[in-house]
């Protein structure tokens, strides 16, 4: 049996599911807290547990999801993350996972979500229910003399007030929809408390003070920088700089910034930055081979409605017309062939057909064209792809985007 947990105790025996199938510590104490603190409304519960059950009727299995809003060709989308998965050793094998994820993610269909999103243990375990790589992002460590060539022409100032974390969140707005998947945040994670930070500290640097400045053109952001320091070898004042976040809204505003960081110096010998991967900084440096660069990204999307996605695509100028057939193994609603078409930008009809398709590509693939990982000419590639014609629409509609995942 399969359905959704509804009550304290459920939910912490989901909880405790979850501890024991990634075998780590599980406080019953502090879970009996959280749970009861939940049922009463005392905290909010942002997550929905899902649970299979054997014939005894012992909860064998679970699903937890929560909510989330990210953005996609331009705008913000309401999407449900597959948060965590887990079931007991001894039950493995019998398909209640399975059984599970196609509950869940109809459920997210029937809300209404386009795609689903999820950090996987295993890519290779999550394709089998129509998930695919996604994140995309090149990790880059620099020598701090690098940055000797670039002078910051803007003002900086360190964020110390309420005002100046709005003008983050403005900045981070706009930065977020120029690329797909970022999330869209909540008051809580801009409100100011204290000694230059604001919202809760980075989950991976929990223990690390972030700082965060601001780059001005006169009265006007144009970007921001948030990073932590990490001490080295010598002790504890020189180390290295490691950015946490960053937005600019043009590419002198990323000079200007590099500029700042040479600035740093006396207390920095190496910057490690996190950017999309469309933004390789060997190509900026002075000594391109002595940039260290890790092409990295752990997370992977689905789509759960193919018909809504081709609508909410942004399309490229001028008219056109292309049809394309997804085969989804796992949500067979999707399969089939949908002719699409478009002008100035915008969708102008989407419709199932029963004419020839242009192009045939599995649901994993047709996600990764969708939101960009993967261009028209790469999907040629990939297994299950079939090309018919149609060459220059496809060309114009499927192109790279950036990927901005958490």
């Amino acid at each position: 049996m399969i359905r959704k947990l509804d009550t304290w105790q459920e939910w912490m025996e989901s909880d405790r599911i979850i501890g024991t199938a990634f075998l780590h510590g599980w406080d019953e104490k502090k879970a009996e807290e959280r749970f009861k603190a939940e049922a009463s409304g005392e905290k909010p519960r942002t997550e929905t547990a899902w649970g299979a059950f054997d014939d005894t009727g012992r909860m064998t299995s679970t699903i937890v999801t929560c909510p989330r809003r990210l953005t996609f060709d331009g705008a913000a989308i309401n999407c449900d993350e597959v948060h965590m998965v887990g079931s007991l050793p001894e039950a493995r094998g019998g398909g209640s996972i399975r059984a599970l994820m196609q509950e869940v993610l109809k459920d997210f269909k029937a809300k209404g979500d386009p795609i689903s999103i999820l950090m996987p243990f295993s890519f290779a375990f999550y394709r089998k229910f129509g998930f695919e790589l996604i994140g995309s992002y090149l990790k880059q460590k620099i020598e701090i003399g690098q940055f000797a060539p670039f002078h910051c022409d803007l003002t900086v100032k360190q964020v110390l007030s309420q005002a100046d974390a709005n003008q983050v969140r403005a900045l981070y707005e706009a930065w977020s929809l120029t690329g797909n998947l970022a999330s869209v945040k909540e008051d809580k994670d801009w409100a100011y408390r204290g000694g230059g930070e604001f919202g809760e500290r980075d989950w991976w640097f929990g223990d690390k003070t972030h700082y965060t400045y601001l780059f001005l053109d006169g009265t006007t952001p144009k970007g921001y920088l948030t990073f932590i320091f990490n001490h080295g070898s010598e002790g504890p004042f020189i180390g290295t700089m490691e950015v946490t976040d960053i937005a600019f809204d043009d590419p002198a505003t990323l000079r200007s910034i590099f500029g700042f960081l040479y600035g740093m110096r006396a207390k920095i010998t190496h910057v490690t930055l996190t950017l999309p991967r469309d933004l390789d900084l060997a190509l900026l440096m002075p000594e391109c081979d002595d940039v260290e660069r890790k092409l990295g990204g752990h997370s992977m999307a689905r789509v759960l409605d193919v018909e809504q996605v081709l609508g909410l695509m942004r399309y490229p100028a001028g008219s056109g017309r292309f049809r394309i057939h997804v085969e989804d193994q796992f949500l067979p609603e999707n399969t089939g062939t949908y002719e699409v078409q478009f002008a100035d930008g915008k969708v102008s009809a989407v419709a199932r057909t029963n004419a020839p398709a242009d192009l045939c590509v599995t649901e994993q693939t047709f996600c990764q064209m969708a939101l960009g990982l993967v261009d028209f000419a790469e999907a040629l590639y990939k297994e299950g792809t079939e090309f018919i014609g149609n060459t220059a629409v496809l060309q114009a509609v499927f192109v790279h985007k950036r990927i901005l995942t958490d």
